[in-house]
């Protein structure tokens, strides 16, 4: 069997998804042919697809050493960089992409599309290890990348708004809260009964909140470190009360009239505390929602039994969010899983949960919201 055989073969198993007979299809003709560089493309992308991501990068760093202007090469190698969320080390991949060259103008989009995805979610990787320097220098970067000229000033003040918004980003399901006074005290225990908050203990000026089981409770100070307490206005900004003036309690239906949610709303949106019901009424979700979905809480099948309570992760690339931290639960009830999820993210973001594998994303019953994102 010819090199040009063996090729079509293996182009053949590859759009079937059968990687391993690829892998050894591929390692046939590099017997024979050691450096060609179909062959090694596609091993590497199958050894990508098959998460064996240690050989892939051996593989294709020797292949970018003979083949130092394959661009398909080094793609292929921001893709794993950016599969692992090693986004740093994904940005030096399209950076030297472009010192190359792609003369296909279709080809350079889809490569631009790709970077300024990569650099999104690298600013936001930045912001969370609080390195705000490097976080400025990737979005002037990304601006570059999408052609937004924007002035420097409008430049800073965007960027301010979006490390403003990722910071108050909820991240854990208690807060200790420190209240600055009776009349603080007595505003917050309302806002905390208007969204369903139960308590049993609420006489002193420290709170513990959590925003998943929706109880409050008085707690010693003692008992707290004090960088874990934050302030009622900093709460009020994590659950995204504020800005008051913006933020609207309302409801929201579909196309047919049905309620599919109620709560508070930025731009007819859900944005904060809120439910969302599926077509025959039943609770879908309730907790914290933000710009892609509801980011604290709990979701229910469509009969009415628990599905998943915790925390999810925001999405910074394309879909929605995806559960980042809790329990699941089977549709008889049974508890299958619990802790930190396993997401694996594309090359645009979207979210995919590797474990507890057979969980999907979302439902397909759940109700079309439109999020603001």
């Amino acid at each position: 069997m010819t090199i040009q055989d063996l090729l079509d073969k293996c182009e053949s198993a590859y759009y079937e998804n059968n990687y391993s007979e690829v892998i050894d299809i591929c390692d046939e003709i590099l017997k024979h042919d050691f450096n060609n560089q179909r062959a090694i493309g596609y091993k590497a992308r199958c050894l990508y697809l098959r998460e064996e991501f240690k050989e892939a990068l051996t593989l294709l760093n020797n292949a970018i050493i003979l083949y130092p202007d394959n661009d398909y090469f080094i793609s292929l190698k921001a893709d794993v960089f950016m599969f692992k969320e090693e986004y740093g080390k994904a940005v030096e991949c399209f950076e030297e992409i472009l010192k190359i060259g792609i003369s296909d103008e279709d080809n350079l989009n889809y490569i631009k599309r790709e970077f300024s995805t990569c650099l999104s979610l690298r600013i936001d990787q930045l912001i969370e290890m609080e390195k705000y320097v490097d976080a400025w220098q990737c979005y002037s970067r990304m601006l570059e990348i999408e052609s937004d000229n924007l002035q420097r000033p409008a430049m800073i003040e965007r960027f301010k708004k979006h490390v403003k918004e990722y910071t108050s980003r909820v991240k854990y399901r208690q807060y200790y809260v420190k209240i600055s006074s009776n009349e603080a005290k007595l505003k917050l225990i309302e806002f905390l009964k208007e969204n369903g908050f139960k308590s049993n203990a609420d006489s002193g000026l420290l709170f513990l909140i959590d925003v998943v089981d929706k109880t409050y409770c008085s707690i010693s100070v003692d008992n707290v470190g004090d960088s874990d307490i934050i302030s009622e206005s900093k709460f009020y900004d994590k659950v995204n009360y504020y800005p008051r003036d913006q933020i609207v309690e309302r409801q929201l239906h579909d196309e047919d009239g049905n309620l599919v949610y109620e709560g508070y709303t930025l731009n007819y949106s859900p944005y904060g505390f809120g439910k969302a019901y599926f077509a025959n009424g039943n609770l879908y979700r309730e907790g914290i929602f933000d710009i892609k979905g509801i980011v604290q809480g709990k979701e229910y099948y469509p009969s009415g039994r628990l599905r998943f309570e915790g925390q999810w992760a925001l999405t910074r690339g394309y879909g929605p969010n995806a559960p980042w931290n809790g329990n699941a639960y089977g549709e008889n009830g049974e508890l299958i899983y619990s802790g930190k999820f396993e997401i694996k993210r594309g090359g645009v973001g979207w979210p995919m949960i590797q474990n507890p594998k057979g969980f999907p994303l979302e439902q397909k019953e759940c109700p079309k919201i439109k999020y603001y994102c």
